[in-house]
């Protein structure tokens, strides 16, 4: 088995991004496959290799690809890696730190093309679970780009988390309250249908409607139980459709929120026409 020296080798401009208590990430120039990032997962257990067999398995054009995989020496310990797709663009939340906010065409385009993803997923029994923007990237091109599937689940397929557990995998403020309850037998694509609608109510508003003000991972929960987002006017939101939408979307129950991405879509497209875009206020 080669070690991570050896590996290195078959690139340049090998710099490290970000390392956690799962993975590190570094983003190099290989020599066959251009821009890439590289993943080192420090555990090889059933959630990294489920990961990688997700992310390989997709050929969506908004989930970067992965080129290549294997296992390598690192700081002595048995590592899988994965060689993944570089996207030219910046993380969502770089943005929303900056002090960026979506007017209401760029929300609008953003949503669309997050329920189109959401749409590909139901297509393949796949529960993304960690949609947030820290995993998103918006490419200089203002495609919108999905990463990470460390806690993703496969419907049918028996699940890694214990149904036991008291609490699932989340991140706290965009998870919905069925998947960190690990309601098991209600958790599907409204889950991720919750996530969308607090990414783009943040990234409109520069808030996270339970994250916001609250001191603990507690009380961000219990706020996501028990808080309803303020309603925000949007500017060209003529008759609040957009907003609806987003309400929906951040519903505390599953049976509140669209069934699914189609009847999401339906109603964002039904919608449009009460749309005034900045261009049309002259």
């Amino acid at each position: 088995m080669q070690d991570f020296e050896t590996l290195k080798a078959n690139f340049i401009n090998f710099v490290p991004l970000k390392r956690g208590g799962q993975k590190a990430v570094f983003s190099a120039k290989h020599k066959q496959y251009g821009n890439v990032v590289v993943k080192l997962f420090f555990k090889a257990d059933d959630r990294s290799k489920r990961e990688i067999d997700i992310n390989k398995s997709l050929s969506f054009d908004c989930v970067p690809a992965i080129y290549e995989t294997g296992q390598v020496i690192y700081e002595n310990i048995e590592t899988l890696f994965a060689i993944e797709q570089r996207v030219d663009g910046e993380e969502l939340r770089t943005q929303i730190e900056r002090g960026d906010r979506f007017n209401l065409k760029e929300a609008v385009c953003f949503l669309e093309q997050c329920l189109l993803f959401i749409q590909q997923l139901e297509s393949k029994n796949i529960i993304h679970r960690d949609i947030k923007p820290e995993n998103i990237i918006i490419s200089t091109e203002n495609k919108v780009y999905f990463l990470d599937f460390g806690i993703a689940r496969i419907i049918g397929i028996q699940s890694i988390t214990n149904t036991t557990a008291v609490v699932g995998p989340h991140t706290p403020g965009y998870a919905a309250p069925e998947q960190f309850n690990n309601l098991k037998n209600v958790i599907d694509s409204r889950a991720d249908l919750f996530s969308i609608g607090v990414v783009t109510y943040e990234c409109i508003t520069g808030l996270n409607p339970f994250s916001e003000g609250a001191s603990s991972h507690m009380e961000i929960l219990q706020r996501t139980e028990t808080v309803s987002p303020v309603t925000f006017q949007i500017k060209g939101d003529t008759q609040q459709q957009f907003m609806g939408l987003l309400s929906s979307l951040m519903g505390k129950y599953p049976s509140r929120r669209p069934s699914n991405s189609i009847q999401a879509l339906n109603w964002l497209n039904a919608a449009k026409s009460t749309f005034q875009y900045e261009e049309d206020w002259q």
